[in-house]
C-alpha cells in the first residue's frame, strides 16, 4: 500500500510539473528535455520547434544539446528562448546535428563570443540557413563569421538588429563565408553610404538575390553604390524600407543594369515625391517589378498614376501617401 501511494506522488507530481510547464509556469529543464523534443519533433524527426518547452534559457539549450533525438533533424527552430553565449557554444559544440541545415536563433541574447563558436564548429556540415535576427553580436560577432573556415555552405544569413555598423559589414562583405549567399538580411544595423560603398564592390556577392537592407542610414550615394556595382546583378528582392533616398536616389535606380531583374523592390519611408516616382515609372530597368511597396512615401496622385501607367506589372496596391487608406 505504502509503494503504490508513493508511486501515485511521484506520477502526479511528474504530472502537475508538466502542467504547469505547458501553462508557461517553470524552465524547460524540469523535466528531462526528450520528453519535450518528442512532443515538438516532427517529419519523421527531421523539424524541431520547441513551442511547448517555456523558455529554455542556457541550462535547457545545454541538455538538449547533449540529446540523441537531434541526430535526424535537419530544421532546428529555438527562437526566443534566451539563449546567451553559453547556450550557442553547447549547439556548437552538440554530437548529434550531423544533418542540420537550417538553425533559426530568432530573438535571443546572443553576443560576439557565442557567434565566434556557432561559426567556428564543425559539427553540422550541411548547414546552409542561419537567422539571428534580434540578437547582440555587434561588429566583433560580424568579424567572427567572416573569418570562419567551417560554415561554408550558408546561403542564407539574417543578421537583422544586431547592429554590425559599417565595421562589421566590411568584414563580412570581404569574406568568402558569403561566397554562395543567395540572401542576406542586414536591416537595422547602423549601415551608412560608405558601408554599402564597401558591399557593392564585394567580389563574393555575385549570387545574391535578395537584399534587406531596411531601418539603416542609406541615402542617394548609398543607392548610386548599389547602382554602380559590378557583381550584384542578380537581385531580384531589393528591401530598403525606412532609410533616406529620396527622389535623387529613385534617379540612380532608373538606369543601371543592376536593378533589372528586380521583382520586388521596398521603398516605403524614404522621402520620395511626385518626381522620385515619375522617375521610377519612366525606368526600363525596372519593367519586371511585380512589387513595388511605397507606402510612407508622398507621391501623389500623379506619381500613383504614373507607376500604374508604366510599371502594368504590379500587383500590390500603391497609395499616394501615408495618409490614404
Amino acid at each position: 500500500m505504502k509503494k503504490n501511494r508513493i508511486k501515485k506522488i511521484i506520477r502526479f507530481s511528474c504530472l502537475g510539473a508538466l502542467v504547469l510547464l505547458l501553462a508557461g509556469v517553470g524552465t524547460a529543464w524540469a523535466l528531462d528535455i526528450n520528453v519535450l523534443i518528442l512532443k515538438d519533433l516532427k517529419q519523421e524527426g527531421k523539424y524541431l520547434k520547441l513551442n511547448h518547452s517555456g523558455m529554455l534559457y542556457d541550462a535547457g539549450i545545454k541538455q538538449l544539446a547533449e540529446s540523441k533525438l537531434l541526430e535526424k533533424v535537419e530544421i532546428l527552430d529555438l527562437n526566443t528562448h534566451n539563449i546567451g553565449d553559453e547556450g550557442a557554444e553547447a549547439i556548437a559544440q552538440s554530437k548529434f546535428l550531423k544533418n542540420l541545415k537550417v538553425l533559426n536563433l530568432f530573438n535571443n541574447q546572443i553576443e560576439s563570443y557565442g557567434v565566434k563558436a556557432l561559426f567556428q564548429s564543425k559539427e553540422y556540415p550541411k548547414l546552409s540557413t542561419i537567422s539571428l535576427f534580434g540578437n547582440k553580436i555587434g561588429p566583433k560577432g560580424a568579424e567572427a563569421i567572416a573569418e570562419s573556415k567551417t560554415v561554408m555552405k550558408l546561403v542564407s544569413l539574417d543578421l537583422t538588429g544586431n547592429q554590425i555598423g559599417d565595421e562589421g559589414l566590411k568584414a563580412l562583405v570581404q569574406s568568402e563565408v558569403i561566397s554562395n549567399i543567395r540572401e542576406l538580411r542586414l536591416a537595422k544595423n547602423g549601415i551608412s553610404d560608405h558601408g554599402l560603398k564597401v558591399l557593392s564592390q564585394s567580389k563574393y556577392l555575385a549570387n545574391i538575390e535578395v537584399l534587406d537592407l531596411g531601418g539603416n542610414k542609406i541615402g542617394p550615394a548609398g543607392i548610386q553604390s548599389i547602382a554602380d556595382s559590378k557583381t550584384l546583378t542578380n537581385l531580384k528582392s531589393l528591401l530598403l524600407k525606412n532609410n533616406k533616398l529620396g527622389d535623387q536616389g529613385m534617379l540612380s535606380m532608373t538606369e543601371s543594369q543592376v536593378f533589372k531583374n528586380l521583382v520586388e523592390l521596398d521603398l516605403q519611408w524614404n522621402g520620395i515625391t511626385t518626381q522620385g516616382a515619375m522617375y521610377l515609372s519612366n525606368s526600363k530597368v525596372l519593367a519586371g517589378l511585380q512589387f513595388l511597396r511605397m507606402w510612407g512615401n508622398e507621391i501623389g496622385e500623379k506619381g500613383v498614376g504614373a507607376l500604374k501607367d508604366k510599371l502594368k506589372q504590379i500587383k500590390n496596391p500603391i497609395y499616394p501617401s501615408a495618409a490614404s487608406e
